[in-house]
């Protein structure tokens, strides 16, 4: 095992890689039998909530994703807050998420659950009431919403498969000007994160799904901020869209969830004030890329280069003597590699990890020191 001096070209590096993630979402490529639209409809029209929601996300990890969703669109604001001029730069997809290909593909409305789910694992969140208004205010094309009458079954696969269909007659006539890639507005309400998830909460929904907008052409939003039904709920006009997580402002690298939560930057971001817990469910214990709180006696770094192929390089560092593990899974739990299993001194330490047996996606690598763990992602991508 080798031992390293922390360097300003190994800090650069990984400003690099964060720098090139937030324009991609991370994701391994479509795999040639991904199942198609329509396949995909018939397999989860007859689920539960539950399965259906299990089979998005297993089809969303695997690469069953449009080529257009995965690059990322730049979207920018400005604010003079204190009397200092601030402006940040975010990048989200150009439309809702989706499943399938760029030739068919479907907008896959969701639970705020499954969302926040997918954003933790692929280093997103999702935006804000005001975020949502700049991002429509930016959107290259903005179509007019096509809202179907209230019923019992707007919950339901197949009404979410009409108003896709709806939405794609919608944008079929603008590809010629308006190509996949082209940010689009006005086709779904958001769910968003927002501090009505925990305050102001109604009666009886004690765990609410936030949505807000579906912008009319006028610029007026059809739906304002509501939290009234559960976190269980989602019908055909709830969209996804994911914001990556790291942001620059003012020239500078910063996460989305640090600026909801500083009393001065929120501004940029939220017009409710700061948000101190900008997602949906419990904070995360681990599965994250920047942990708001280095635990002591160890650190441990992006792998680099992420992603990769079919190498890479895992660092950590210790400041006390422990018991270490570092071991690779992929993404349903199973362990896949032991990387350290033994007692280490004070160091640093670099780890070369070799995924030559194993197939492309996504994978977690867990270092435990004594009774601390940290969680990092990685993208194996061939």
């Amino acid at each position: 095992m080798r031992h390293m001096r922390p360097t300003l070209h190994i800090l650069a590096f990984v400003l690099l890689v964060e720098t090139s993630i937030a324009q991609m979402l991370q994701l391994p490529a479509r795999p040639a039998d991904a199942l198609s639209r329509d396949e995909l409809i018939q397999v989860i029209a007859p689920l539960l909530r539950q399965s259906r929601e299990d089979t998005l996300f297993r089809q969303i990890m695997s690469g069953n994703v449009p080529q257009f969703i995965r690059s990322l669109v730049p979207v920018s604001s400005s604010a003079s807050i204190g009397g200092k001029q601030y402006s940040v730069t975010y990048y989200v997809t150009p439309d809702y998420l989706a499943v399938g290909s760029d030739e068919s593909y479907f907008l896959a409305p969701m639970t705020p659950s499954l969302a926040q789910r997918l954003a933790d694992f692929l280093s997103c969140t999702l935006p804000t009431r005001k975020m949502v208004n700049d991002i429509y205010a930016a959107a290259a094309l903005k179509l007019p919403p096509a809202p179907i009458p209230p019923s019992p079954d707007m919950t339901t696969v197949p009404v979410f498969a009409q108003h896709d269909s709806m939405v794609w007659s919608q944008r079929a006539p603008q590809l010629s000007s308006s190509p996949l890639g082209t940010l689009v507005g006005g086709t779904k309400k958001d769910v968003v994160v927002s501090n009505k998830i925990r305050n102001d909460l109604k009666a009886g929904v004690p765990r609410p799904v936030v949505i807000y907008g579906w912008h009319q052409l006028n610029g007026v939003p059809i739906q304002p901020l509501y939290n009234g039904h559960g976190e269980t709920y989602a019908d055909y006009s709830h969209g996804i869209r994911l914001v990556h997580e790291t942001v620059v402002v003012n020239g500078s690298a910063i996460t989305i969830s640090a600026i909801l939560k500083d009393d001065t930057l929120s501004a940029l971001l939220s017009d409710e004030g700061p948000i101190p817990i900008p997602r949906y469910g419990d904070a995360p214990t681990g599965v994250e890329n920047k942990p708001a709180t280095k635990p002591q006696g160890m650190s441990l770094f992006q792998n680099f280069p992420n992603p990769f192929n079919p190498s890479t390089k895992i660092t950590f560092q210790l400041s006390a003597p422990s018991d270490v593990k570092l071991t690779v899974y992929d993404v349903l739990g199973r362990e896949v590699a032991v990387l350290v299993n033994e007692t280490e001194e004070v160091g640093t330490y670099a780890m070369l990890f070799d995924a030559s047996a194993l197939s492309s996606g996504v994978y977690l690598y867990r270092l435990t020191a004594g009774e601390t763990s940290q969680v990092r992602k990685m993208l194996l991508m061939r």
